[in-house]
């Protein structure tokens, strides 16, 4: 995979936007319920996680005052440093289940039995030292940025384009889980293959996203409820994008997971 990685970094590569809409709704449609079972429980451990946490750090009394001293206290530095690190070590655990929901597409392809299971696999594979650095480094760079319009909140313009900034981030770090899970890339080759990889190619993957965000969000119809099932076609696109434009070589069952 290293070799062809290298060959389509150097010759480039071809998408069909069409292609990429159709296949990755197939592949939408096989993984859709897991996918959003998945979302559903990972989302409410979320809440859960974030609401001890703020209990703890504010105290569980008066929750409107507790957001009122937040508000004020936000763009303090010692503030601003604590949510630097919880981003970056956010950015850092959500990445192998990234990683969990793009492969969920990979087996569907290869006709594997999925469960909600998939999703969470790569925190015991091979890959999770290479993600989780890789969204290190990713997640510091961003909140860092983000920083500095926290440490000026009046600065409308500077917050846009540290929005922005997080959006070019994302966009050219597309590549990165996919080159670590199948291109057999550690952190550093896959963030900077990455970046010329998207290069190759900025405006059928932004037209593509678009169009995947805009289904997911479709979902909202559904009493909100319905992104849950919606959202993972983002991730749908994610992996037809990378199988249109580097392609796999064939792997064991235990390769293709990372469980070795």
């Amino acid at each position: 995979m290293r070799k062809i990685v290298d060959q389509k970094l150097q010759k480039g590569y071809t998408l069909d936007l069409g292609k990429l809409i159709e296949e990755s709704f197939e592949y939408f449609k096989k993984t859709f319920l897991i996918g959003g079972l998945a979302f559903m429980i990972i989302g409410v451990a979320i809440v859960i996680c974030y609401a001890t946490l703020f209990g703890i750090i504010f105290g569980f009394g008066n929750f409107v005052d507790s957001i009122t001293q937040l508000g004020l206290n936000a763009s303090k530095p010692s503030y601003v440093i604590g949510n630097v690190v919880l981003t970056t070590i956010f950015s850092a655990i959500m990445a192998p289940l990234t990683a969990g929901f793009i492969n969920l597409n990979h087996l569907a392809r290869n006709n594997k039995e999925i469960n909600v299971s998939n999703v969470f696999e790569f925190f015991k594979s091979i890959y999770f030292r290479d993600i989780f650095t890789a969204y290190l480094i990713i997640g510091f760079t961003n909140s860092v940025v983000s920083a500095i319009s926290l440490l000026n909140p009046q600065n409308i313009a500077l917050s846009l384009l540290t929005s922005v900034f997080s959006g070019v981030v994302a966009l050219f770090t597309i590549f990165v889980i996919p080159l670590i899970i199948y291109g057999e890339q550690n952190f550093s080759s896959a963030i900077s293959k990455s970046i010329s990889l998207f290069l190759k190619q900025p405006l059928y993957i932004i037209l593509a996203l678009i169009i995947a965000v805009i289904g997911c969000f479709l979902g909202f119809i559904t009493l909100c409820i319905g992104i849950f099932f919606t959202f993972p076609y983002l991730y749908s696109m994610h992996y037809t994008i990378y199988e249109q434009a580097i392609g796999f070589e064939d792997k064991s069952e235990i390769e293709e997971i990372g469980l070795e």
